[in-house]
């Protein structure tokens, strides 16, 4: 009998990890060792397949990906599309990367990390743009999200999205302040096939328009977040706490859930870029967190009708129906030491306005950048397979507890692991090893113990939606 794989699915593998096996959602990739991966590389319409002939470790791969309709029976005359036969991508394995396609924005915030307003660099032109995405293809990554900025201000901006479908290139998501987005920039989207997920800040009822430095700024983003619900594309939030905006967290929470978004996560706003000069208007993390505690009987009796990440304090997630501590980065076992020091960068990218690769965004123009290389001057296989961006992303955090002294004999070292690698980077930190004093404090000032209260005292009602 021959087998051959589902449309959607891939053979693949990258440095380090060649043995791969890629859904039709991008996101999602399958590892396998050798001896299992023959019996994949044999799905390809060209192969008589006889179970009993298997090993016992083939004979259950075989099974689980027929039980889940991953390969299918065959005619003698069906192959796989070109696409879908067995590749191996020159660099360590990346499934998506955030690609800010401009510097500038279209709004005056106060709060911006970047200095987007005052941004005085010009955007890469269409060709070093399309180089770009041919390093990005030629690294296996399809799935790409595109900020700024304002991504929507870069004049190229639907020659970039054509460019990515050409490639097979996915845009999972558009990062906005939602100014520009219309129902025309919506059908453009659907000519194409195309429905990214949407990312829209919203900085608190009536507080809008003063952090984001615009007239209408919160008029604006509560049409472009009907405009997504009108046409199908999901939405979500991200809101930046400051002395003003802290008591609107229930009007906030209930109008975007209303507007049809399905998530909002919740920072500090941190003084880095312009923010750094508006001290006046700071908010500490510890009245972050009592003002959360707060509001947190009130999410529950409105039914917590939206899933919420509360800063590095307590993450709601309604669809999931699970309650976890955003700060608490590892599992506490003993073996925890082994494990990367940032998850997020060991499958995800940033590539800066100037074509700097980065672990994160968060990154951007702090003293630590110069330490990485620019794609436009490096190949990406070559950033990904030598350099310090690699080094970056292979660190382990047993690492970063053994480099500072506070965290070796620290109870909550394998919990916390000294917290994130950019944050340790903030107020012009150069050292990347370095303690993240936010997750410190979370754990020191018995915020953690507080949040495991909470989620015992919650998850009932979470579990009852």
């Amino acid at each position: 009998m021959r087998y051959i794989l589902q449309k959607g699915y891939e053979m693949c593998g990258w440095k380090g990890l060649p043995f791969a096996l890629r859904s039709p959602d991008p996101h999602f990739s399958e590892f396998f060792n050798r001896e299992q991966y023959e019996v994949i590389f044999a799905m390809d319409g060209r192969h008589d397949i006889e179970r009993d002939d298997l090993t016992e470790g083939q004979q259950r791969v075989f099974d689980i990906l027929l039980d889940r309709e991953v390969i299918r029976e065959c005619a003698d005359d069906e192959r796989l599309e070109p696409w879908q036969e067995y590749k191996c991508f020159p660099a360590m394995y990346k499934n998506n990367c955030q690609w800010s396609i401009t510097g500038r924005c279209n709004y005056n915030c106060r709060h911006c990390f970047m200095s987007a307003p005052d941004y005085k660099g010009e955007d890469l032109s269409l060709e070093q743009c399309i180089y770009i995405l041919d390093e990005i293809h030629k690294c296996g990554i399809r799935c790409v999200a595109l900020t700024g900025g304002e991504a929507l201000v870069n004049p190229n901006f639907w020659d970039i999205v054509d460019e990515m479908k050409k490639r097979d290139i996915i845009m999972d998501t558009l990062y906005s302040n939602g100014e520009l987005i219309t129902e025309e920039v919506l059908e453009e989207f659907k000519k194409r096939e195309m429905c990214p997920a949407m990312h829209f800040s919203f900085d608190g009822v009536g507080w809008h328009d003063w952090l984001r430095g615009i007239d209408g700024a919160e008029e604006s983003v509560i049409r472009a977040f009907k405009l997504c619900r009108e046409h199908g594309f999901q939405a979500s939030s991200s809101m930046c706490l400051h002395k003003h905006n802290i008591g609107s967290l229930r009007d906030t929470v209930n109008l975007l859930a209303e507007l049809g978004a399905v998530h909002l996560k919740m920072n500090v706003a941190a003084p880095e870029g312009r923010w750094a000069d508006e001290k006046e208007h700071f908010i500490t993390q510890d009245e972050a967190f009592n003002a959360i505690i707060d509001y947190l009987p009130q999410y529950v009796e409105d039914k917590m009708p939206l899933s919420v990440q509360f800063c590095g304090f307590i993450d709601f997630n309604k669809k999931g129906k699970y309650i976890t501590f955003p700060s608490q980065r590892f599992s506490g076992e003993e073996n925890a030491g082994k494990e990367y020091a940032c998850g997020a960068v060991r499958s995800g990218m940033y590539i800066s306005p100037t074509g700097m690769v980065l672990p994160c965004m968060t990154l951007g123009g702090t003293p630590v950048e110069k330490l990485f290389d620019n794609i436009l001057e490096k190949p990406l296989s070559e950033i990904l397979t030598d350099s310090w961006y690699r080094k970056m992303s292979l660190l382990k955090m047993g690492e970063c507890i053994q480099h500072n002294e506070k965290c070796r004999d620290c109870k909550f070292a394998l919990e916390c692991g000294a917290g994130c690698r950019a944050c340790a980077c903030a107020g012009g930190k150069t050292d990347y090893l370095g303690i993240d004093k936010d997750c410190c404090d979370f754990f020191m000032k018995g915020w953690y113990k507080k949040a495991k209260e909470l989620h015992d005292k919650y998850m009932p009602y979470m579990e009852s939606l």
